[in-house]
C-alpha cells in the first residue's frame, strides 16, 4: 500500500516500528499546519516557531511507540505543538506576537487598503497579546485552524463545554479591549 493512502494512525504505527519513510509522510502532512500554529503562538520570531516544532517531532519520535489512540494523530501533533510552544515561551526573553505583520490581507473586501489592514492587525495582535497563550491557543484552533469545537476540546483536553465557554470569554474579552482602544 502507498504510504500516502495510509491514515495518521497507520503511518505513526509504522514509524514506531522502524519504517523512517512514514514519519516522512508525516511531516508532509503536517509540518506547514504545526508550523502555522506555532507562529500564532509564538508569533514574529520564525526561529523560534522552528524550534517548537522541531521539538514536537522530536517528542514525536521519542513517544511514537507509546502513542495510545486516545485522540487522533492530528490532535496528538497539535497538542504536543502547543506544549513545546509553552515551554519555549517560558525560556524565552522574545516578545511573543500572535499574528506576523507580513502575513497578507486576508481576501473579503478589496476596497480596503493595506494600511487600514495593517492597523487594525497591528491592534488586533496588541489585544490578544494580552491573553495568556492557552487563550491564544483556544482562538488559533478555532479560528485560524477551523477546528471543531470538539476537536479543539480534544487537543486541549477539556470538555466541550468549557472551551465554549472559554471561547466565548476570550472574544468577550477581544471586543471589549479594541473598543477601549477606540473610543475617546
Amino acid at each position: 500500500m502507498n504510504t500516502h493512502d495510509q491514515t495518521d494512525e497507520r503511518l505513526l504505527e509504522d514509524f514506531a516500528r522502524g519504517n523512517h519513510a512514514a514519519l516522512g509522510d508525516l511531516a508532509h502532512r503536517y509540518e506547514s499546519k504545526m508550523l502555522g500554529l506555532a507562529c500564532g503562538l509564538l508569533g514574529q520570531d520564525q526561529s523560534l516557531a522552528c524550534d517548537a516544532v522541531q521539538d514536537a517531532w522530536v517528542r514525536v519520535i521519542r513517544h511514537a511507540a507509546g502513542f495510545r489512540r486516545e485522540s487522533t494523530v492530528k490532535t496528538w501533533l497539535y497538542r504536543i505543538t502547543i506544549n513545546c510552544c509553552k515551554d519555549l515561551q517560558g525560556k524565552s526573553r522574545h516578545t511573543i506576537a500572535f499574528l506576523d505583520s507580513t502575513c497578507p490581507p486576508s481576501p473579503g473586501n478589496p476596497s480596503v487598503d493595506r494600511s487600514e489592514t495593517d492597523e487594525r492587525r497591528s491592534r488586533l495582535n496588541d489585544a490578544l497579546m494580552t491573553l495568556p497563550l492557552d487563550t491564544r491557543a483556544l482562538l488559533l484552533l478555532c479560528y485560524q485552524n477551523d477546528m471543531t469545537h470538539t476537536t479543539a476540546a480534544v487537543v486541549l483536553r477539556i470538555p466541550v463545554g468549557t472551551l465554549k465557554s472559554r471561547l466565548n470569554a476570550a472574544l468577550n474579552e477581544l471586543r471589549q479591549r479594541l473598543e477601549s482602544e477606540v473610543a475617546p
